[in-house]
């Protein structure tokens, strides 16, 4: 369960059987790399990759994908669906922050927090999507 979907990564540490921090950031780090190497190499792309992941709840796929984009070349679709979209540098972000963090004694207490807020976020990013207003994505432009 803890590789089906980017939301539980780290949540069982490696003290209790776990993956771990350590080894949800190395696997999110490969998974960019390799994506970036294919765009790099493979004719057609602009340097304007765009990497996703859709956590549960927003996602149609029960098992880990990781979504590359040509933002150069974006249709109707990625609009759409802009609301399941969250992107791997966040995910990564928030995993090592919580690996550098102190969390009150507990290994995954600030995991915890920053996931919860990451789901309010997305439930109103979708709210929003549904309603027709469409929120920008800063790092477009």
């Amino acid at each position: 369960w803890q590789w089906f979907n980017v939301l539980g990564f780290g949540l069982l540490p490696e003290s209790k059987g776990g993956a771990g921090l350590g080894r949800s950031i190395a696997l999110i780090e490969v998974m960019k790399a390799a994506a970036l190497r294919y765009t790099s190499v493979c004719p057609g792309w602009s340097d304007r990759v765009g990497l996703f992941f859709h956590v549960f709840g927003h996602n149609s796929v029960n098992s880990l994908h990781l979504h590359i984009l040509d933002m150069a070349e974006l249709g109707p679709t990625f609009w759409h669906y802009e609301y399941k979209n969250c992107p791997l540098d966040v995910v990564l972000k928030v995993l090592k922050e919580e690996a550098s963090s102190n969390s009150m004694g507990s290994e995954n207490y600030g995991l915890m927090a920053e996931v919860t807020a990451a789901a309010k976020a997305a439930a109103a990013a979708a709210e929003a999507a549904v309603a027709g207003n469409r929120p920008s994505i800063q790092w477009l432009t």
